[in-house]
């Protein structure tokens, strides 16, 4: 299968994995393609965008603006080695811990028609407050990827997580190896988005990709801990 993350194969850390560029190109399927519609014109804003891969994904899907907010320095310039195209210009990545972006953003009016939670969601403590700041820029369409807990209880489960690691969280204690980090269930979800007035939409990725699942086994996977694909959407006031 080819894909619009084809590219990284010539570019550090990717070019010695091809399983992890494959796994993109799936997850592009799940997390891009049934947006389009919404993506098309719209001003994007991609939370924990790591190195600007989902942020330069939505450009290419036709997004005007996509900014991208990311904590590390070091992977936001790995951006600069991705190819140029015709949307690259259309994204820009800034530096900087979310909750404090997104509370800027608020502050300052600021109005965006998607916002992007690619595997952010299970990597903080404060779900609820990271939505709330979400739902005041007035986005059409919230886009959340995340391992989620598939119990019927609506519970957040807390994990201790290695700093260490780019895929994981950051810390905001100098010289801490680990941070703590929630896990919500599905039904936890489904009661934030409700609280919020938004419309909770899971997508069926069985349906999407198939028999293809090469790469993708934690949105397969038995067990109480599954990755998933959840759309907020606010609901119209009666």
């Amino acid at each position: 299968m080819s894909g619009l993350f084809d590219f990284l194969a010539e570019l550090p850390p990717y070019d010695d994995n091809e399983t992890t560029i494959y796994r993109l190109n799936q997850r592009h399927r799940l997390i891009i393609d049934p947006f389009v519609p919404q993506i098309e014109g719209a001003r994007v804003l991609d939370i924990a965008a790591h190195d600007g891969r989902w942020s330069y994904a939505l450009a290419a899907a036709g997004a005007a603006e996509v900014v991208g907010v990311e904590a590390r320095p070091e992977l936001v310039a790995r951006f600069d080695a991705f190819p140029k195209t015709d949307f690259k210009p259309r994204v820009r990545l800034t530096c900087g811990d979310l909750f404090a972006d997104l509370e800027a953003r608020g502050a300052a009016g600021e109005r965006f028609d998607v916002v992007a939670l690619y595997g952010i969601f299970y990597h903080v403590m404060d779900h609820f407050r990271l939505l709330s700041l979400i739902r005041a820029l007035e986005p059409g369409l919230v886009i959340i990827d995340s391992e989620f807990i598939v119990l019927d209880n609506a519970m957040i489960q807390v994990l201790k997580e290695e700093v260490s690691n780019p895929l994981n969280a950051v810390t905001e204690v100098e010289g801490r190896s680990h941070t703590v980090v929630g896990v919500p269930s599905r039904k936890a979800t489904d009661f934030m988005a409700e609280a919020l007035n938004f419309e909770a939409t899971w997508i069926d990725h069985d349906m999407i990709l198939g028999e293809d699942r090469r790469g993708m086994h934690d949105y397969f996977r038995d067990g109480r801990k599954v990755r998933h694909v959840c759309a907020l959407s606010p609901v119209d006031p009666d």
